[in-house]
């Protein structure tokens, strides 16, 4: 079965939306768990954090930190995107040899999206099929849980 996206960010928005709502402020923040075992035992998280290194280099505006267990034990490797302001992606069932790249991309667009929501669309394949969750900004707190304007 198919299923539809629910992330509702499918569509561009126009310029002055874009400009109305903020972007993330200070670093983006990767998070990869070395706690991940792949199916046969071994340290899945190590190699990913390497790769994922060696894929932003020396980004400024990315941060990459090791983190124990993010609690996707079934969906080794797990990723954490977010920051201070902007929402929270949980990626999982990721490779360091095609996932790495893909996160990379999807950070760069994460800094230049409102709230670090970006579109469906522009995520690549492997982050579509690894979504976990994605968690509002903390300070997210409309009434009716619509974006504030």
């Amino acid at each position: 079965m198919d299923r539809s996206p629910t992330d509702q960010s499918t569509t561009t928005t126009d310029t002055a939306d874009v400009e109305a709502s903020p972007r993330p402020t200070g670093p983006v923040v990767i998070s990869v768990c070395v706690s991940c075992k792949s199916a046969d035992g071994l340290n899945a998280g190590a190699p990913m954090l390497e790769a994922m290194r060696a894929a932003l280099g020396d980004a400024a505006d990315v941060r990459v930190r090791p983190v124990q267990c993010l609690s996707v034990c079934k969906r080794p490797t797990t990723v954490a995107v977010s920051s201070a302001d902007g929402y929270s992606f949980v990626f999982g069932d990721l490779l360091p040899n095609t996932a790495a790249e893909a996160i990379a991309s999807f950070a760069a667009a994460y800094r230049d999206s409102p709230y670090g929501l970006v579109p469906w669309r522009q995520r690549a394949e492997v982050l579509r099929k690894g979504m976990v969750t994605r968690l509002p900004p903390l300070g997210w707190s409309p009434d009716d849980g619509r974006a504030p304007t």
